[in-house]
C-alpha cells in the first residue's frame, strides 16, 4: 500500500496530466471517438456473426439432459457425441452428399467458367446490343427468381428446346415427353448457359476485372499470332487465379445454402443438404410420436449437431481460400456483398 501511495505524488499526477493534456493535442478529440465508435462496431458485429456458431458448437456437443439444465449455460460439463449419431441415423448422410454434389457443386463450377466466358465477351468485344446484353444481366441480380417459378417449372416439367420434342411428336406413333423435374439437370442446364443461381452478379465481378487489364497484353498476344481463344486461354485465363477461386467460393456457398430452388423443382427425389437440414426437425418429432426415447424439448441439441455438419464443408473451403478471398476483394473493391 505505501508504495502504491508512493507513485502516485504530486509529481507523478502532475506528470500525468501533462502527458494526458499531450495525448488530447496530438489525437484530437474527432479521432478519438472515431476508433471509439470502429471498436464498438467491431465488438457488436463479432457478436452478431460469432455468437450463433458459439450457441451451435456449445449446444452440439452437449448431452441432451444438460440443455435445460439452467445451471449449464456455454460449457458443458461433459461432452458427447451421441447427438451426432443420432443425427447421422437419422439421414442418409452419402446420399446426401452426392445429391448435393450433382445438384449444387457441380453447377457452380460450370457457372463459374461460362460466366468469365460471358464476361470476357462483355467486357473485350465489340458487338451491337452489348450494353443492352449487360443491362439484362444487370436485371437477373435485381428481379428475384420467384417471379420466374410458374414458367421455369412448366418449361422444366414438358422440356421441349427449340420446339424439337414437338417435331418429333409429328411423326405417327411416337409420343415423347421430356421431363426434367425431379432431376439435376434443373439446376445443372440453367449454370451452362451462364443463368444459374446468381450468376448475374458473378458475370459482373469478372467484367469489372477484365475492365482493369491493360489491353497491351492482348495486342501483343494478337501480334504474336494468337488468336481470341488463345489469347483467352494463354494470357487472360492465368491472371484471374484469385478472382475465380473467390467466385468458386460464392457460387459454391449461395448452392450450398439455396433451398427454394430444390425444394421447388427437386422434389422427394434428390435429397441434398439445405432440404434435408429444414426437414430434420420433422424426423426428429416423428421419432418421438413413435415413442422411441427421445424427448422433443431436448431435441435442439440433435439439431445443433446437423446444423454443424452442414456448415463444417464450408468452413474447411473458406479456411483453404481465405488468402486468395481476401486478396480478390480488395483488388476488385466488391466489398459489402
Amino acid at each position: 500500500m505505501e508504495k502504491l501511495k508512493a507513485r502516485f505524488t504530486p509529481e507523478n499526477r502532475q506528470k500525468f496530466k501533462e502527458d494526458a493534456q499531450h495525448f488530447v493535442r496530438v489525437h484530437k478529440p474527432q479521432t478519438i471517438l472515431f476508433v471509439i465508435f470502429r471498436h464498438a462496431l467491431l465488438i457488436g458485429l463479432c457478436f452478431v456473426i460469432l455468437y450463433p456458431i458459439l450457441y451451435m458448437l456449445s449446444n452440439a456437443f452437449k448431452p441432451t439432459e444438460q440443455f435445460s439444465d439452467p445451471s449449464v449455460i456455454w460449457i458443458p460439463r461433459s461432452l458427447t457425441l451421441d447427438n451426432f449419431k443420432i443425427a447421422l441415423q437419422l439421414v442418409d448422410l452419402g446420399k446426401v452428399l452426392l445429391d448435393t454434389l450433382l445438384a449444387a457443386i457441380v453447377p457452380a463450377l460450370i457457372s463459374t467458367v461460362t460466366c468469365m466466358l460471358v464476361a470476357y465477351g462483355l467486357s473485350r468485344f465489340n458487338f451491337r446490343g452489348r450494353g443492352l446484353i449487360f443491362a439484362l444481366v444487370i436485371l437477373t441480380i435485381i428481379v428475384p427468381s420467384q417471379t420466374m417459378t410458374t414458367s421455369l417449372y412448366l418449361q422444366y416439367r414438358f422440356f421441349d428446346p427449340l420446339g424439337i420434342i414437338s417435331l418429333i411428336n409429328l411423326i405417327p406413333g411416337v409420343e415423347l415427353n421430356v421431363n426434367l423435374i425431379g432431376t439435376p439437370l434443373v439446376t445443372i442446364l440453367p449454370a451452362i448457359f451462364a443463368m444459374g443461381l446468381r450468376a448475374g452478379l458473378y458475370i459482373f465481378i469478372y467484367r469489372q476485372f477484365f475492365l482493369s487489364l491493360p489491353k497491351e497484353l492482348e495486342e501483343a498476344a494478337s501480334i504474336d499470332g494468337c488468336n481470341a481463344y488463345s489469347t483467352f486461354l494463354r494470357i487472360v485465363v492465368p491472371t484471374t487465379k484469385n478472382i475465380v477461386l473467390t467466385v468458386i467460393l460464392l457460387s459454391v456457398v449461395w448452392y450450398w445454402n439455396d433451398y427454394y430452388t430444390p425444394s421447388m423443382f427437386l422434389g422427394s427425389k434428390m435429397e441434398v443438404i439445405s432440404v434435408t437440414l429444414s426437414q430434420f426437425q420433422d424426423r426428429l418429432a416423428n421419432i418421438h410420436n413413435l415413442g422411441l426415447g427421445l424427448d422433443i424439448a431436448t431435441s435442439q441439441t440433435q439439431v445443433q449437431a446437423m446444423c454443424l455438419i452442414a456448415i463444417l464443408p464450408l468452413v474447411v473451403l473458406y479456411i483453404i481460400l481465405q488468402k486468395n478471398f481476401s486478396e480478390s476483394i480488395e483488388s476488385s473493391g466488391l466489398t459489402g456483398m
